[in-house]
């Protein structure tokens, strides 16, 4: 895994000295961030793990290679993780009245990807695009917030995660994917995007009291505007 972040590393600083030589697009996106993950080490049939949503944003670079063919970088701002939820429901003269508690792991996270972009060209001022690539991955912060819910939710108490520990990879792999378009407005352009992203590695160490296995994957839909320099 180290080799291959080094290599990450090294890539990124080799593009960003060429993109600092060369004519960019500057975007500023933000958008929504649905999470959810997947644990090879817990049962399904013993926990119900449920996506959490959130909001997404940051800025990203984008760089052509030829008419059809360009790299985008950036950073990237995600909360990732997931939920396990509860419910009973009550009636109270005559009416339903959802009662329940959600148990949320949220993580905070800073995303460097690195995307080779596919441009479609031919449809007047509409370019749309796939982009595939790496990225990587930081947990900055991370906590379990309890909620009770009795139609709108209450927080009851949140629990910071001590992601310093030798239970928690902080830094991690991601392979993500992505579909969007963009479309000229003004001096610069709309971008609106969909795109999907899953860890290759364990954010749980061999170290955490379960080998959990659980691994981060997740949606996001953006838009935002940019401008080449």
């Amino acid at each position: 895994m180290r080799n291959s972040i080094r290599l990450f590393a090294i890539i990124t600083i080799v593009m960003g000295a060429t993109l600092l030589n060369a004519q960019t697009s500057v975007y500023l996106v933000s958008g929504v961030h649905s999470s959810d993950v997947t644990a090879s080490g817990l049962s399904t049939d013993l926990v119900d793990l449920k996506p959490i949503s959130s909001f997404t944003g940051g800025v990203i670079v984008d760089q052509g290679l030829d008419k059809y063919l360009s790299i985008s970088t950036g950073l990237i701002y995600r909360k990732k993780g997931f939920q396990i939820a509860e419910s009973l429901g009550i009636d109270i003269a005559g009416m339903p009245l959802p009662l329940g508690v959600k148990v949320a792991t949220e993580i905070n996270t800073i995303n460097v990807p690195l995307m080779l972009k596919y441009k479609v060209h031919g449809i007047k001022s509409v370019i749309p695009y796939i982009s595939a690539g790496p990225g990587l991955s930081y947990a900055t912060s991370g906590s379990i917030r309890t909620k009770a819910t009795a139609i709108i939710d209450f927080s009851v108490s949140n629990t910071p995660l001590d992601l310093s520990s030798d239970n928690y990879n902080r830094l991690g792999i991601d392979a993500n994917i992505a579909a969007g378009a963009t479309f000229p407005y003004g001096k610069g352009e709309f971008l609106t995007e969909v795109s999907y992203a899953h860890a290759m590695t364990d954010f749980t160490s061999d170290n955490f009291i379960i080998d959990a296995g659980i691994r981060t994957k997740g949606v996001s839909f953006t838009v935002g505007y940019g401008i080449r320099f």
